[in-house]
């Protein structure tokens, strides 16, 4: 349907009742909704068979002599899919309890066809394929932002096809270097290839998994989609941010190969502390609900590449891997409640403006709560599940004898919770009068109470959260056999 309607511009598709336009609007998230719930409901299911740290694989011939697809779930991957999933039913249950306006059926169709391709590129054991299904998540998420947004758009199409050039140039290398581009078949490579092979393989594909990682360095797209449309950069927000935190960890299969490349802790580490620092930097003077959105996700690359770097150290820790792993846990949620919060005031008000809105916690007191508890979780606050992110990380850094880094990432935190703080009490708090609030959705509400709770209770309990910070350490250190 979304293809059609972008070949033939000119099609519609008239309701023949009010009662049938009325369900127009909605049913096609619906029916998101419902096939989110399907896929979660398989990974679920799953999950026992990769929790003891094996593997469900899947082999597919395109044709005898082309191309060999294989899938493959295992303690990395399947978290991964589960999240996309999740967080896609979310997102649809989201659209559906907004305003009539924010919703179109091509929105529906493209952003469950964004899932399939994201899930194929966590799930996909060879990296030939991770590049052709990101091609397609992007061409999918360009189309999705083109429906209200299409000059926006094509910072999003341009970030996320050079990052792919990187990539598949890195998988090229290793194919030529070692006669295979299969993720299984890395470790072995870890251990026969020259030094400089390895550092440029783990540049590159580093290099080019960066936009998908947040927007940054490419924030581009995703500060010019802001503006624009909050429940559309939600979208590309957290489903890139899944992806690339899922295949950036991929670089870190049997914990030889970042310990061995030539440079790729560093490179690592400086990315890590420019996106954190820019992006806390920038949000203590976001003006708009959205552009605190933007900054706060930018500063999640920040936190991973930093986890990442510490990981990659010859002397890396437990604590270390594990800020990693869990990092793919604890950021999508956090950074979803920021982006509802905000979509939801920008839709019940009118602007996300902080100068135009005051008085609002009477009005619209989840969308506060939602904004707190997402900005501060991200921010590594207690009791929130973020907080469990930031005592690994930093106690990992202090366990390397690294206490300025480490200080360097609490105070970064630190301007990261000032701004949220800020943000919320001029928001919500100010005693001027408030602007016109539009009734909002009991279902809306609902959403963002349930969002709330799930952070609130992946933070409390802290050994459920770590046993799967452990799983997914676990699948990146162990080589297959």
């Amino acid at each position: 349907m979304a293809g059609a309607a972008a070949v033939f511009p000119r099609l519609s598709l008239p309701a023949h009742s009010e009662a049938e336009k009325a369900a127009f609007a909605w049913a096609p998230f619906s029916l998101g909704a419902l096939a989110s719930g399907m896929g979660l409901a398989l990974g679920l299911a799953l999950l026992p068979a990769v929790a003891g740290g094996g593997r469900v694989g899947v082999d597919y011939w395109w044709t005898r002599d082309l191309y060999h697809l294989r899938l493959q779930a295992d303690g990395l991957s399947l978290p991964a899919a589960l999240a996309i999933c999740a967080l896609g039913l979310l997102v649809h249950l989201h659209l559906v309890g907004l305003r009539a306006a924010e919703r179109s059926h091509q929105r529906a169709a493209l952003l469950l066809a964004a899932q399939g391709s994201a899930m194929g590129a966590v799930l996909a054991a060879d990296l030939m394929a991770v590049v052709f299904f990101l091609g397609l998540t992007v061409l999918c998420l360009w189309g999705l932002a083109a429906t209200s947004a299409p000059r926006e758009a094509e910072r999003l199409l341009t970030a996320g096809y050079l990052g792919g050039l990187l990539v598949l140039a890195g998988a090229l290398v290793m194919w030529q270097r070692a006669d295979s581009t299969s993720v299984q078949d890395l470790p072995l490579l870890l251990l026969s290839a020259e030094p400089r092979t390895l550092g440029l393989i783990a540049a590159l594909m580093l290099l080019g998994f960066l936009p998908f990682v947040s927007g940054f360095p490419a924030h581009g797209w995703l500060a010019s989609l802001a503006p624009r449309s909050h429940s559309l950069a939600l979208i590309p927000a957290t489903l890139l941010l899944v992806v690339g935190a899922t295949l950036v960890l991929r670089l870190l299969p049997g914990s030889l190969m970042l310990a061995t490349a030539p440079g790729f802790a560093r490179l690592s580490l400086v990315l890590g502390l420019v996106g954190l620092w820019w992006g806390a930097l920038r949000a203590w003077f976001a003006t708009e609900l959205g552009w605190l959105a933007v900054w706060l996700t930018v500063a999640q690359a920040g936190q991973l590449l930093l986890a990442v770097s510490s990981s990659a150290s010859p002397v890396a820790s437990g604590p270390a891997m594990q800020a990693a792993g869990l990092h793919l846990l604890a950021a999508p949620p956090a950074v979803l409640a920021v982006w509802w919060a905000s979509s939801a005031v920008a839709a019940r008000t009118g602007t996300d403006a902080l100068a135009g809105l005051s008085g609002l916690w009477r009005r619209a007191p989840a969308s506060g709560l939602a904004l707190l508890a997402g900005g501060l979780s991200l921010a590594g606050f207690p009791p929130l599940v973020g907080f469990q992110v930031q005592r690994l990380l930093v106690s990992g850094l202090v366990d390397q004898s690294r206490p300025v880094l480490a200080a360097a990432v609490v105070l970064a935190d630190v301007l990261l919770a000032v701004a949220v703080v800020s943000a919320f009490r001029r928001a919500f708090l100010r005693g001027e009068p408030p602007p016109p609030v539009r009734p909002a959705p009991v279902w809306l509400s609902v959403q963002l109470a349930a969002l709330i709770a799930v952070l609130l209770a992946l933070g409390v309990w802290a050994s459920a959260t770590a046993r799967w910070g452990e799983l997914v350490s676990n699948a990146i250190t162990l080589a297959p056999p």
